[in-house]
């Protein structure tokens, strides 16, 4: 994920790419847009600041440094080219090389490949949230449950910020169909308990 916040005055404004070209904008707290997009995008809202409406666009756009960000109040430029972290909020993450080979093979559906480099991605960065998540999304279409809550699990514990992703990305449905999920998602992703059917003894 990358990640930026940008405050001006009394205003808080965060922007967040994940791995699938999601963009999410919060501004004191408060998601005020979303939309996806691989070339960047054009985000308008409005903020109550000392009693007046203040228009705000943040443009995010993809340059020859990567993708930065524009920040336009009433018409004005205040913020330009502003550029992006990896990361969730103001720890930083660098996108090791494994779990980069790693998200290449989750979107190819390369499954356990996928794992054995985020396992590799883990070793070098033990405190990033994301891995956990990319992990949790291969075991869950491996229909692994145990593996697939406890990486969730781990990955929530390490400060993963967008949890809407938990219960909207497409990969994490066998996760989310389970019986289990609702006591999951109700411990706000701390707690799982399955259920190991025990095995039929032949008659």
């Amino acid at each position: 994920m990358q990640y930026q916040k940008i405050t001006f005055g009394i205003t808080t404004i965060e922007f967040h790419n994940n791995w699938v070209g999601e963009e999410t904008v919060v501004v004191n707290g408060q998601v005020v847009s979303r939309k996806s997009t691989k070339d960047g995008a054009q985000h308008y809202f409005s903020v109550m600041e000392f009693g007046h409406n203040a228009h705000y666009v943040l443009i995010s756009r993809i340059g020859s440094n990567g993708l930065t960000l524009d920040l336009i109040r009433n018409g004005r430029p205040v913020r330009e080219s502003v550029p992006l972290q990896y990361g969730f909020n103001d720890r930083e993450f660098t996108y090791h090389p494994d779990k980069l080979r790693g998200l290449k093979k989750l979107k190819e559906y390369d499954l356990e490949g996928a794992l054995e480099e985020f396992e590799k991605a883990v070793g070098g960065c033990p405190e990033d949230p994301e891995i956990y998540f990319h992990m949790a999304c291969a075991y869950s279409v491996l229909e692994d449950l145990e593996n697939g809550y406890e990486c969730l699990r781990k990955a929530v514990e390490l400060g993963l910020r967008d949890l809407e992703m938990i219960l909207n990305h497409d990969m994490l449905a066998f996760l989310r169909i389970h019986e289990a999920f609702e006591a999951f998602l109700d411990s706000g992703f701390k707690q799982y308990q399955l259920e190991k059917q025990a095995e039929e003894e032949p008659k």
